[in-house]
């Protein structure tokens, strides 16, 4: 049984979408005019996403600060090719995203003739070179006076930066709630991170009953790029479990340090009787 990444990230951000908007507009600032102090070999990134209909495709690219915060950032309408809105300098008008609990709101408006408003949610740690971040983009159409859309976009990928930035930064926890469509199905994964992102002392449990189903207290074993999930590496995460059953965890190839999110696929396999595939999204770091 197999749920769409989309379509369950797109039923959790339903609800609230219009709730604070005029706030979001008050809040709008221009940056400083040249990120000129930015270091050198910062991670440059590209998101895509839509709402389902072509004209709605839109593709934003950038760099990263080493502290995350975006500059030189495009908009590119992917049905006609036209840049909508190109950011030389830095973001600005930094808040906490009224979009996406616990992520950070920047406007990335460049001039535009449309005077359309854009805005980038993304999360506040991003990971290194080979790490994956999810975004939204939100579009104000001439500032809100002609609605406005909030376009999710997935696996945005992080190229370059410091090794730094790609070595995770000590030793981690992470947390993962995920459910193929029923409660039977709901399941948590925890466990910490090495220094290279890998998992090691990994729990699953059924949150229904509270049952621990898997505990692998070694290193999880790699199995190689993820069977699943395009770019992601797959991990068997197999404990202590029924016999028959398996549980491989699908995660980016690099992760990022404290305080960021990523996501995950956690694939049950009950061998004859088949399996589970459950999207994980916003697994957290801590």
């Amino acid at each position: 049984m197999t749920v769409p990444r989309t379509a369950a990230r797109q039923r959790a951000r339903v609800a609230g979408l219009l709730l604070a908007l005029v706030a979001a507009l008050a809040a709008v600032a221009v940056g400083p005019a040249s990120p000129a102090s930015a270091a050198t070999g910062d991670r440059t990134f590209v998101c895509h996403g839509n709402l389902g209909r072509p004209y709605t495709f839109r593709t934003v690219t950038g760099s990263l600060s080493n502290a995350g915060r975006p500059y030189a950032v495009r908009v590119i309408n992917d049905s006609t090719g036209a840049v909508d809105s190109d950011r030389i300098g830095w973001a600005g008008g930094k808040a906490a995203s009224w979009l996406h609990p616990d992520y950070v709101q920047w406007n990335i408006t460049g001039p535009n003739p449309a005077r359309n408003v854009y805005w980038l949610h993304i999360p506040p740690v991003l990971p290194g070179g080979g790490g994956f971040f999810d975004a939204d983009l939100e579009i104000l159409f001439e500032g809100g006076a002609l609605g406005n859309w909030q376009i999710p976009a997935f696996d945005c990928a992080v190229t370059g930066g410091p090794a730094w930035l790609a070595s995770g930064g000590g030793p981690r926890t992470f947390t993962c709630h995920g459910t193929a469509g029923d409660l039977l199905t709901a399941m948590t994964v925890t466990g910490s991170l090495t220094l290279a992102s890998r998992p090691v002392d990994v729990t699953v449990t059924q949150d229904a009953t509270g049952a621990i189903l898997s505990h692998r207290v070694r290193q999880a074993v790699f199995v190689g790029p993820s069977a699943t999930h395009p770019g992601y590496t797959e991990w068997d995460i197999t404990g202590q479990a029924d016999p028959g059953t398996t549980y491989h965890l699908s995660t980016a190839p690099v992760l990022p340090r404290v305080g960021g999110f990523f996501d995950a696929d956690l694939d049950v396999s009950y061998g004859a009787a088949g399996g589970l595939q459950i999207p994980m999204i916003d697994c957290t770091v801590a």
